[in-house]
């Protein structure tokens, strides 16, 4: 019998969600966080010493059985990869295409691009003037670091991926749908606000800003809300400036930290855009324990991406 677990290591913890499968099909049966066993530190992170000390964290918090396969499904923050669209003309063949995202990956990236893993995907922005492919680039050192935590547990690497790449099949499972126009998703950190960008049903792009420490919730609260408007208008500019017609949000949705009724209510009232929670549990199967054991909706949005990265299979 097989397990399947998604983590999704974010700045505050990691986050872990566990999934079994009956007759193909992913029945969630245990969620929860842990601590970082060390002072997280992106540039710091992924130092050999820190394999052991991750791989028994995972060890002794994972839910596992003797004689299980434990596949693991990782997702890292989008900042310690490189996510870039990059045009290719439909008359390239293979050898110029990798040529090509070669090239442009090299003018781009901070280190030598043979330091980098890098693949094209079929995700596709196309617009009068653009045919613009994602293309995703992770550092050797990551992935040999996360190879290496498996090992010391025998779990087997299914997938690694990026946390806001993940997010959208969490909103497609919710929504049962891909939905149409363009669709922006905030998660709200404890020190910063992520926005991910989805037009019709297909990841976009993603940003985030780093938020000041604030002494008040109110005032928090307003920051949040004046930086999420700002972003909003940002982005409208930006698409009507690829498709050469007006655009606008079609809907928002918000998950993180605890988003609260009364924050949504606000937000709702300084926009003319519905938002809503993003539920990742929403069409998802569960278990018998994992339906006796749900955790409120204000906290099960912190494990969107731990959620999806599994579900991307």
């Amino acid at each position: 019998m097989s397990i399947h677990i998604g983590l999704a290591f974010c700045v505050d913890k990691i986050y872990f969600s566990g999934f079994v499968k009956k007759d193909q099909t992913l029945f969630i049966d245990q969620l929860g966080n842990v601590p970082y066993p060390f002072r997280y530190n992106e540039e710091d992170f992924f130092k050999a010493d820190n394999i052991p000390l991750i791989a028994n964290v995972l060890k002794t918090n994972l839910s596992t059985e003797s004689g299980q396969t434990v596949n693991l499904y990782i997702c890292i923050e989008s900042n310690l990869a490189t996510l870039k669209r990059i045009a290719l003309p439909e008359n390239f063949n293979k050898v110029e295409e990798q040529e090509h995202i070669l090239w442009d990956l090299s003018q781009s990236l901070i280190e030598p691009v043979d330091l980098y893993t890098f693949y094209r995907t079929d995700n596709l922005f196309q617009s009068e003037s653009t045919r613009d492919y994602l293309t995703i680039a992770i550092q050797k050192k990551i992935i040999g670091f996360f190879k290496e935590v498996c090992v010391k547990n025998s779990y087997r690497l299914a997938d690694l991926s990026v946390n806001q790449l993940v997010t959208e099949i969490s909103l497609r499972t919710m929504m049962g749908e891909n939905g149409d126009g363009l669709i922006v998703l905030f998660k709200i950190g404890s020190s910063r606000i992520e926005s991910t960008f989805i037009w019709n049903g297909i990841f976009h792009s993603s940003h985030y800003e780093r938020m000041p420490e604030i002494a008040t919730e109110s005032t928090k609260e307003e920051t949040l809300i004046k930086t999420i408007r700002s972003k909003l208008k940002q982005m409208e500019i930006l698409f009507e400036q690829y498709l050469q017609r007006e655009i606008k949000v079609n809907k928002i949705y918000l998950y993180g930290n605890d988003i609260a009724d009364q924050f949504l209510q606000s937000l709702q009232k300084s926009l003319s855009v519905v938002s809503l929670r993003l539920n990742p549990l929403q069409n998802v199967d569960k278990t018998a324990r994992m339906e006796k054991n749900l955790p409120a909706l204000e906290k099960v949005t912190n494990y969107v991406e731990s959620i999806g990265v599994v579900l991307d299979q």
